[in-house]
């Protein structure tokens, strides 16, 4: 069987964002390249520009984060993305309503009973 490296793009509507706002909460100010990077290396695939940078600027545009542009070292600036107090907040309430929406799916895509659920 070989392993997946690439999933449906409507698997990652949901949680993309999430994610997004996991990344840049740990990695502080993180620029676009380095959180696309950070959601590859955990195992989402290759997030294209045209679904990452719609959704940081509605992260942007929802508050959730905040951005500076940094003096590029051998080229141009790079905007970079902060999780503001509000995201945090957003990602803590959202992450753990999503963990309990993926457990239940996957309990039933698994075929548990709901007493075993």
């Amino acid at each position: 069987m070989t392993e997946i490296t690439e999933w449906p793009a409507q698997w990652l509507r949901g949680p993309l964002s999430l994610c997004a706002l996991r990344v840049i909460a740990e990695s502080g100010p993180v620029h676009g390249y380095g959180i696309a990077r950070a959601l590859e290396d955990a195992g989402l695939g290759s997030i294209g520009g045209g679904t990452l940078y719609p959704m940081l600027g509605r992260l942007e545009r929802d508050a959730l984060v905040t951005t500076d542009w940094v003096a590029g070292e051998n080229g141009p600036a790079k905007k970079t993305y902060t999780i503001t107090s509000l995201g945090a907040e957003q990602l803590e309430q959202e992450g753990a309503r999503w963990a309990r929406f993926s457990t239940a799916t996957a309990a039933l895509i698994e075929g548990a009973s709901k007493e075993e659920r």
